[in-house]
Formats: structure tokens, C-alpha cells, sequence
């Protein structure tokens, strides 16, 4: 009779601990510096990894540290928010910039956009709202606080959005032109997934292409290129 040898299970190996977001501070108030720290040092899914006073410290050395989100205040000495704005775009490009301000004025929100701003916060927010923040800006959303959201979509229709005739651009494919018209209105991609009977999938890999093309890294700087295209249109320097 043989006898059978059977072979023990092989152990499980240990599942790696998934990666935590790494997050920088910009900001020129020591105490809110604290706060912040010890706010982010309590998120298990996060590693605060450096804090800096001024813009020009942070250029020096976020390059060194890579973080994932970047909060960063527009009230700084030296440089400003806005110009540290764009300078972290080319220094660090994988970071989400997600500014963080007590300024809710849409021209502060829109300069800062412009200058590459992933996503406007105000520092009132409430803490489980600014991590849900970093959260969405580390996946390339565009996060804004609720007040901030208000004043964009509004001023998206009263401007360029709805009093001014679409304006083509040559770059972008039919159906990018109509995602980008539709979110340039204030909805978000779901919407107008909805809006177009296409799955919120297919919306997404839209966009992809669409930032790509405009030379963009969100949703928000995508609908500003747009706009700021009406504006040139609009005015006959196209």
C-alpha cells in the first residue's frame, strides 16, 4: 500500500501595508503649522513629511522630499502664493497643489487655478473635510470648499459658460468639446456622464485626453483653458 505524502499549505505571505499619502505644508503661522501637523499625524492613511514658513524654503525642498499633496497658504513672505504656485508645478509635477487659505474672493480662487492649484480650501473648513481634500486632490479631483464651489459655479454662469457662444477648440475631438462644454456649466463628470448617456468610465477616459491636449492636470485648470479661450473669442484675439 503507498502511502500518500501530502504537502503542507504554503504560508500566506504577509500583505503589505498599503502606501500612505505624503503630505507638505506651506504656511507662514507657526501655530497653524502645529495644528495642521498634528491634524495630518493622526490619519493612519497619511505621513506628514515636511512643513515650510516661506515659498522659497519649499522650493529648496520639496523636490528632496517628493510629497504627494502639497497644502499651501497664498498669504507667504517672500514670494507669493500664487508664484510658489507655478513654481512648484515645474519643481515638484506629480504633487497635487492644494491651496489652503482664509481668502474666499473669486479672484484670489481663480489666480489661483491658474497659477495650478489642484483644489481651493478654506482654513475654516472642518478637519474630516480637508482630509477627504487631500484624499480627492491626491486622485486627481479638484476639491473645493463648499463656499469656494459656490462662487466658481456661479461665475462660470454668469460668464463665459452661458452668455457666450460656444467657441470650438481645434484640439479637442466632438465629444471632449461636449464633456468640456457640459463641466464648464458647473456639472461635475457624473453629470454629465448622465447628461450624455455614456457610463462615468468612459467620461473619465475622456478626460484623460482632454488634459493631455490642453496641456492640464485637473478638471479645474481643463474648464479655465476653456474659458479663458471665450474670453479671447469673445473679445476678437483669436
Amino acid at each position: 500500500m503507498r502511502h500518500i505524502v501530502t504537502q503542507p499549505p504554503p504560508a500566506k505571505q504577509p500583505r503589505k501595508p498599503a502606501r500612505r499619502l505624503r503630505v507638505a505644508l506651506i504656511e507662514d503661522s507657526k501655530v497653524t503649522r502645529e495644528v495642521i501637523k498634528q491634524m495630518i499625524g493622526k490619519e493612519r492613511d497619511f505621513e506628514f513629511v515636511g512643513m515650510w514658513p516661506t515659498g522659497e524654503d519649499a522650493l529648496a525642498g520639496a523636490s528632496k522630499l517628493q510629497p504627494d499633496v502639497i497644502l499651501v497658504d497664498l498669504e507667504l513672505p517672500g514670494i507669493s502664493g500664487e508664484d510658489c504656485l507655478r513654481a512648484l508645478s515645474v519643481v515638484v509635477p506629480a504633487a497635487a497643489l492644494l491651496v489652503l487659505t482664509s481668502h474666499d474672493d473669486p479672484a484670489r480662487v481663480f489666480a489661483s487655478l491658474s497659477a495650478g492649484a489642484h483644489g481651493y480650501l478654506l482654513k475654516n473648513s472642518p478637519p474630516q473635510e480637508l482630509v477627504s481634500a487631500i484624499k480627492a486632490a491626491s486622485m486627481g479631483g479638484s476639491p473645493l470648499s463648499p463656499a469656494v464651489a459656490g462662487l466658481v459655479i456661479s461665475a462660470f454662469k454668469q460668464g463665459t459658460a452661458t452668455h457666450r457662444p460656444i467657441l470650438p477648440l481645434p484640439s479637442l475631438a466632438p465629444r471632449e468639446q461636449q464633456i468640456l462644454e457640459l463641466l464648464a456649466t458647473g456639472l461635475v463628470p457624473k453629470e454629465a456622464a448622465a447628461r450624455l448617456s455614456l457610463s462615468y468610465e468612459t467620461v473619465r477616459d475622456y478626460l484623460k485626453h482632454i488634459y493631455k491636449k490642453l496641456h492640464v492636470r485637473s478638471r479645474t485648470e481643463a474648464v479655465l483653458r476653456y474659458l479663458e479661450a471665450g474670453e479671447k473669442a469673445s473679445s476678437g484675439n483669436v
